[in-house]
């Protein structure tokens, strides 16, 4: 890690600073740490930090306010917060009223902290060139600026297109229909407005889960449509489907947040899915919800093999799979929603009976 890509760690307890950077340390990340307030405030004086990670609670501070603190000296840091109490309403209120990228749950997992400070830093790159780009384009005259928001518009929208046109290209192949694509997006938005996300956020979560199966573009049809079991070759093949996914939606600006549910939308709270193996908070969170609704989606769907379920049993099936295939956090945002929301969505995004010259084989879920 480069002297620009700094971790900054604050929590009174040596033992758990102490633990931090033996954690991180190991795979080359670069750590300052910091048992107070007032020593959080000289390092970051002193030095640029890519991310600067808090303990919630301290004698001489909470987390999220040494975070606003913070964040007025080192704006294009990203922030982290590691508590022992990482609650619906404090992460609800760490991401919308202080600025907070990331939650991490004490005690944390090893790879689940690494991966989070890897993307935090990601994201620190990410801000800093949009500062850089900022600062390029001062003192241009206001017709360059109304030129640049043109071309990003129209740039957005061609991103957008795109994301149709796969849709399409998914529609066109029978394996999944549109109506199944926007149900499930309409189900995710529905959950992500539940647990009062915002913005981007909400808007990411909705295209992602529209084009979560785009990478079975690129599984071969003698797997995707075969009538029998799948031999392990072919099970591998077909995992691969959200890493190809993701790099079809690779490069687009407007997409990123959409590519990040695609590759990680098999993934399961318990660590026990693909293509990684994430688990927890490490997930992102717009995979999290679209688990939940991907297993109603598919239990309210008639299947060659049965009829679909009631959704008061769909709905028993995703209780008991909470903490283990589900976020449980997700799953009571779930609840909170009534069964007229949800069948109402089906009623409006109703799939059209195919045209076929005879049974043929049936598209194969994953």
């Amino acid at each position: 890690m480069s002297a620009s890509e700094r971790i900054l760690f604050i929590d009174d307890e040596l033992s758990v600073r102490v633990a931090f950077a033996r954690t991180l340390k190991r795979h080359g990340f670069d750590i300052d740490l910091a048992g107070n307030r007032e020593e959080a405030i000289t390092l970051a004086a002193q030095n640029t930090y890519a991310v600067i990670a808090t303990d919630y609670r301290m004698p001489d501070a909470d987390g999220l306010s040494l975070a606003g603190e913070l964040q007025e000296i080192q704006p294009q840091a990203v922030f982290v917060l590691i508590s022992g109490e990482c609650d619906l309403n404090l992460a609800i209120q760490a991401v919308n009223e202080h600025g907070i990228a990331y939650l991490v749950t004490k005690p944390w997992v090893g790879d689940e902290l690494r991966s989070v400070m890897a993307r935090a830093i990601a994201g620190h790159q990410e801000k800093a060139l949009q500062a850089q780009v900022q600062q390029s384009v001062v003192g241009h005259s206001r017709a360059y600026e109304q030129q640049k928001d043109r071309l990003q518009e129209a740039l957005s929208r061609s991103e957008l297109f795109l994301a149709e046109i796969l849709l399409n290209a998914l529609d066109l192949r029978s394996h999944e229909t549109r109506a199944h694509c926007r149900r499930v997006a309409t189900y995710s938005r529905m959950i992500a407005e539940a647990m009062k996300l915002q913005g981007a956020a909400l808007q990411s979560i909705y295209q992602g889960a529209l084009l979560h199966d785009v990478g079975k573009i690129g599984v071969p049809d003698s797997i995707l449509l075969k009538p029998g079991a799948l031999d392990p070759n072919e099970w591998e093949i077909m995992r691969q489907h959200p890493i190809m996914g993701a790099k079809l939606l690779e490069g687009f600006e407007s997409l990123a947040g959409a590519r990040e549910l695609v590759i990680q939308h098999h993934e399961r709270w318990d660590g026990t899915g693909y293509p990684v193996g994430l688990a927890g908070n490490g997930i992102c969170i717009g995979a999290r919800v679209f688990a939940v609704v991907d297993a109603l989606e598919a239990m309210l769907s008639k299947r060659p093999y049965r009829e679909p379920m009631s959704f008061a049993a769909a709905q028993k099936q995703i209780v008991v799979n909470g903490g283990t295939q589900f976020d449980p956090q997700v799953v009571e945002a779930f609840l909170r929603i009534p069964e007229k929301e949800w069948l109402d969505v089906r009623d409006q995004f109703v799939d059209d009976a195919p045209v076929t010259n005879g049974p043929g084989p049936t598209p194969r879920a994953a």
